[in-house]
């Protein structure tokens, strides 16, 4: 059935090695920066702010728009989280900008710093889970950090869930940091609908065991009802009746062969 465990596997490398390869690397006082974000009234004032970190980086179309209606007033937070992300034995630094920019575009963008050498140097790598700029209200994306690989070292955990007045569309995945890049290990996509075909579909993901690497179980249903079949005198007629799917998948990390990293995938039998 459309809509089952839509699954996006991205392989997963390993621990804190390449950052010498490092795509940016920025010296910046999260702290003082977030009272910055804060005092700052203009969409012009958090670019300057912002895009040396590689956030807010408004596409030219966009920020031509912006331009164009003369709105430059912006209001924005900066979120300031700790997490280890990289190595069990040090802290690295999540940062999530969140307000509103050219007077009525959201913006939700982030970064992870990753200290370096030198005082105050980080290595940045994108968020790329956020939405960046939106004019949707309803679009939300939040992350939490979560043990899932390591028993030392976290991953972030975020859910998706953009909503119209008749539909409902979630996602759930995991991103990790390996190799100097933020990398998605596992993500599962599904959505409800009211209509001439009501569709309700639920997803849970537990972990299961109690020794790392951790196994996922996904849980779906989807439920539908209602339709429409086409009758010999051309005309059409709605049909009644639902139909109710379920499906339990067990998920394990491995590699697929030794030159591959390791990702999230079935079990073996």
């Amino acid at each position: 059935m459309r809509g089952f465990i839509l699954m996006s596997l991205v392989l997963l490398g390993g621990g804190t090695r390449a950052l010498a390869d490092c795509p940016l690397r920025v010296t910046v006082r999260p702290l003082e920066l977030k009272k910055q974000v804060k005092a700052a009234t203009t969409t012009t004032e958090l670019k300057k702010l912002l895009q040396p970190l590689g956030m807010l980086m408004l596409p030219l179309s966009g920020w031509e728009a912006c331009q164009g209606t003369g709105v430059d007033v912006a209001s924005a937070q900066l979120d300031v989280f700790r997490a280890r992300l990289v190595a069990a034995d040090k802290q690295d630094v999540v940062l999530q900008a969140r307000g509103v920019v050219c007077g009525s575009v959201r913006m939700l963008d982030g970064v992870v710093l990753i200290p370096t050498e030198g005082k105050d140097t980080f290595c940045a790598l994108p968020l790329e889970f956020l939405p960046k700029l939106t004019h949707s209200s309803e679009h939300r994306a939040v992350f939490s950090f979560e043990n899932l690989t390591d028993p030392g070292r976290q991953v972030f955990r975020v859910e998706k869930v953009e909503s119209e007045v008749r539909s409902e569309d979630l996602a759930l995945s995991y991103w990790e940091v390996q190799d100097g890049q933020l990398r998605s290990i596992f993500s599962v996509a599904w959505s409800s609908s009211v209509g001439l075909v009501t569709r309700e579909a639920d997803v849970k993901v537990v972990l299961v065991g109690k020794e790392y690497p951790r196994q996922l179980e996904v849980q779906e249903s989807v439920r539908e009802c209602g339709g429409t079949v086409d009758m010999p005198s051309g005309e059409q007629s709605q049909t009644e009746g639902c139909t109710h799917a379920r499906n339990t998948e067990r998920l394990c990390y491995r590699r697929e062969s030794a030159k591959e990293p390791a990702s999230y995938g079935r079990c073996a039998q």
